[in-house]
């Protein structure tokens, strides 16, 4: 029962998260000015829902605070409160105390005597009380002991209670009350089954049972009703002393006094279930599988020779309709991992009003693409990389209120967090409208802590890159938000090792803009095959925008940097991957191609290679994980037992080499190559 009690405050918790994001949404929305009833209803069932299920977990902080904070949300849905921005900014606060409410709860942490005091009374004057709240409310027990109508007596009561029919729906517990009456006293219960209809036509969300209690309570009345203010107008309740002479309830529930979780667990037959909650762990199972299952299709694709498919052309449709289908069943379980941008971008709201606090100055955050969808895997490490980047674009970039107007900007600065997907990748781009970077002020720095030689010609973009490199700050002293030097640098190193790159684009006085490049998913790549020698490799798709057989006319040496090649994107770095692996060229450099691939920073490079093989998905593991990271190498697929040695992968990925192939199974002429497939190698 233990283990199915912490399941299941799990889950609320999850939907806790689920709701305080909600609640921050609508509220922000408010404060900006929307004024939408929807928006309304949507933070209050919010806040209701919240307060329900901590009742119902014994989450005596959290009932108190969000009773109020619904109160208030009451008052506006009613047109009872004013919503001004002042006011939504009270309560985005208080959202932020409940969240912090909530994760204490969840960690086991404990939170200092009175830490939501301050918001609890903010809210209580929303609601239109002056005096506001001094003091969260304690339980009903704790009550008992400052009740006025205290008499230290034992004195007996009689309670009805009724609940109406829709009191659950409301996410109120009928079992919680009797249990907090339980802590005033000895109770007795008896159950009025008279309004509970016939099974067939019962709803599992209705409410159809009334009680009987009997209370013996040194508390005075008081603090009985206090024990039912949460359903206060949901129910019929009558509470009055008798006389000593109590008749024992014929009928006694003694299960409804045990301390434990009795969850709601219906199916109304009027919704469909449009959601489910499956571990990831499961998910992760099943795209390992799906990953396996293709390469082992393309692996039993190679074992059947040309004469078999023109002997049996029935074959060759089965098996490409088998790889239609692999194909579908591996991008439906990837899709299941996805998840959408949005839950990164509600929890930025909170920081930049904390920023606004801790730097003095005003500050709108504007987000686009919430919807834009990303692997769970990239979206847990993307959180603390976006973090970061907004407080130095808090601290660093946008300007004071007075420097703005100096400058004819208007007093709020602006930072836009944007996100899209461009093809098979997806683009996230920070980007503030402050003072941009100055360029000799960074020169500078780095010349004072020796990163860069005093005599060194840097472009604009290469000076601006130089705020990526470990320990480089041009902050005068240490805040709370940054100037020690760490950061930025992790910041790259951490995309990079999902993928993906960052680039940095500044105008002196109008902004920067900071961008993120990020593969879909870290588990498929999709990618070209290509043969540079006795070598074969895999580029990323994404990556590629162009290729050229005719391109020896247009290269050209420049002393000191080699050989560069005209292309439309301008004169790019020329690269001979055999020259960067070590492999012996095929001599016969007529039938070259040179492959155009954008790299960080919007840069291009051109790469030679022998021959375009073909296309293929490749199953990504990481490498660095299993064996260290290896310059030039990106993965490496597990080898199975009888089949090709494991394919060396340059840092756009690779396929197995023909030597080894032949060392394995003789000549590697003697195996099909069946081009038209595309045969995914598993890496590690």
């Amino acid at each position: 029962m233990a283990d199915k009690f912490e399941r299941f405050k799990k889950m609320f918790l999850d939907e806790c998260h689920e709701h305080l994001r909600t609640l921050e949404r609508t509220l922000t929305a408010m404060q900006r000015g929307a004024r939408s009833q929807l928006l309304v209803d949507d933070a209050f069932r919010a806040i209701h829902s919240i307060k329900g299920g901590a009742g119902m977990f014994g989450f005596d902080r959290i009932v108190p605070f969000a009773h109020v904070f619904e109160t208030v949300l009451d008052g506006v849905r009613l047109g009872e409160i004013t919503v001004s921005e002042e006011g939504m900014s009270v309560a985005l606060r208080a959202t932020d105390c409940l969240a912090d409410l909530v994760d204490a709860c969840g960690s086991g942490a404990i939170l200092a005597d009175g830490f939501e005091d301050y918001s609890l009374n903010a809210l209580a004057k929303l609601a239109g009380n002056d005096h506001g709240i001094t003091k969260a409310k304690p339980t009903a027990a704790a009550k008992s002991q400052n009740d006025e109508s205290f008499s230290g007596e034992l004195t007996r009561f009689a309670i009805g209670f009724r609940p109406h029919v829709g009191l659950l729906r409301r996410a109120n517990e009928p079992l919680l009350i009797i249990r907090h009456l339980r802590e005033l006293g000895p109770l007795t219960v008896t159950v009025d089954l008279s309004a509970l209809p016939p099974l067939a036509d019962m709803q599992p969300t209705n409410s159809y049972l009334g009680w009987q209690f009997a209370l013996e309570t040194t508390a005075g009345e008081a603090a009985i009703r206090d024990v039912f203010q949460f359903v206060d107008g949901d129910c019929e309740l009558s509470i009055h002393p008798v006389v000593p002479e109590v008749t024992a309830p014929t009928e006694i529930v003694q299960e409804a006094f045990a301390p434990v979780f009795v969850p709601h667990e219906f199916e109304p037959s009027d919704a469909a279930i449009t959601s489910i909650r499956v571990d990831v762990e499961r998910i992760d199972r099943l795209v390992n599988l799906a990953g396996e299952i293709a390469i082992s299709q393309a692996l039993v694709a190679q074992q059947i020779d040309q004469s078999l498919f023109n002997a049996n052309p029935r074959l060759f449709q089965e098996l490409s309709q088998l790889l239609t289908h692999t194909q579908n069943l591996q991008d439906s379980v990837m899709a299941i991992r996805a998840q959408p941008i949005s839950t990164i971008y509600d929890r930025m709201p909170r920081l930049v009003r904390e920023l606004c606090e801790l730097t003095n100055k005003k500050i709108i955050l504007r987000c686009t693409g919430a919807s834009t969808e990303i692997d769970k895997t990239v979206i847990e490490q993307l959180s603390d990389p976006i973090m970061h980047m907004i407080r130095n674009a808090a601290d660093h970039g946008i300007e004071t209120a007075e420097e703005r107007h100096l400058s004819g900007k208007p007093p709020d600065g602006i930072i836009t967090l944007a996100a899209e997907q461009r093809g098979s990748r997806i683009v996230i781009e920070i980007t503030d409208d402050g003072r941009g970077i100055d360029r000799e002020r960074v020169r500078q720095k780095a010349i004072d802590k020796n990163m860069l030689a005093p005599d060194a010609v840097l472009s604009p973009e290469d000076i601006d890159n130089l705020v990526f490199l470990p320990g480089f700050s041009t902050a005068e002293s240490v805040t709370n938000i940054s100037g020690r030097g760490v950061g930025m640098d992790v910041v790259k190193r951490n995309i990079q090792k999902l993928g993906g790159r960052v680039g940095l684009r500044s105008e002196p006085g109008k902004g920067s803009t900071i961008v993120l490049t990020l593969p879909l998913t870290l588990a498929v790549l999709e990618g070209m095959i290509v043969r540079s020698g006795d070598e074969s490799y895999v580029i990323p798709i994404s990556n590629i925008v162009e290729c050229r057989t005719s391109w020896r006319n247009d290269v050209s040496t420049i002393p000191g940097s080699g050989q560069v090649l005209k292309s439309r994107y301008g004169y790019v770095s020329l690269i001979h991957l055999s020259d960067v692996f070590k492999s012996i060229a095929s001599g016969n450099a007529d039938q070259s191609v040179a492959v155009i691939a954008e790299i960080e920073g919007g840069r291009h490079v051109a790469i030679v290679i022998d021959e375009i093989i073909g296309q293929q998905q490749v199953v990504i593991k990481s490498i660095t994980e299993n064996i260290a990271a290896v310059a030039g190498i990106a993965g490496s697929r597990i080898p199975s037992c009888g089949w090709p040695a494991p394919p060396r992968v340059s840092a756009a990925g690779a396929a197995p080499s023909r030597a080894a192939r032949r060392n394995r199974h003789g000549s590697a002429d003697d195996r099909p190559a069946h081009r038209g497939w595309r045969q995914p190698w598993h890496h590690s």
